[in-house]
């Protein structure tokens, strides 16, 4: 939530470290995320495990539980619990960015959309390519942001924890699916 002077604050369970306190501990009262401090923070989207903020200047921020890439952040960092720029996307002005159950999804200035994280059942754009020996896909994350629909221009995109990217008008997510909606005749994808 962002309160008045611009300030980030946070409150509720941090076991994760979702909280970007410096540590894994509950509150019951609102603290200030004083890592944000120097930053002109304009949007921040809080998930069950992991939050993310989007600064006026386009860098993206993430905090909080990183198995299966949800961070953008290395794969061996399994959490953070104070707010680190994602890298991969430095050179990109982020300008909106959601949350699902183990990925997430942003978009710059120019209509790119981005996703990472975890990708069993494709909501990062991917396709799973491993196979089992049933011939079913097996999970592959997806655990530096990459470019997903590089063919179209998105302005929007929001996810669901429960579902999961011409020119889109409209992105919804859960953990499993993608739901699009075009810019012409309102098509649905």
């Amino acid at each position: 939530m962002a309160s008045k002077p611009k300030a980030i604050i946070s409150w509720g369970s941090g076991e994760d470290g979702q909280l970007g306190i410096g540590n894994n501990e509950e509150k019951e009262w609102v603290c200030a995320v004083k890592a944000l401090a120097a930053q002109n923070v304009c949007s921040v989207v809080a998930g069950s495990r992991n939050s993310l903020a989007i600064c006026e200047d386009g860098k993206l921020f993430t905090w909080g539980w990183n198995q299966r890439g949800t961070l953008g952040h290395p794969p061996e960092t399994k959490t953070e619990n104070i707010p680190s720029q994602v890298k991969a996307l430095a050179n990109a002005k982020i300008v909106q960015a959601a949350i699902g159950g183990w990925h997430c999804l942003a978009v710059d200035d120019q209509g790119r959309a981005y996703a990472w994280g975890g990708n069993e059942y494709g909501q990062c754009g991917e396709e799973p390519e491993r196979k089992d020996d049933t011939g079913r896909p097996l999970r592959r994350d997806i655990t530096i942001p990459q470019r997903c629909a590089s063919k179209l221009s998105v302005r929007q995109v929001g996810l669901r924890m429960e579902r999961s990217v011409e020119r889109i008008m409209r992105v919804r997510a859960s953990s499993r699916t993608v739901v699009e909606v075009s810019e012409d005749a309102n098509k649905l994808f």
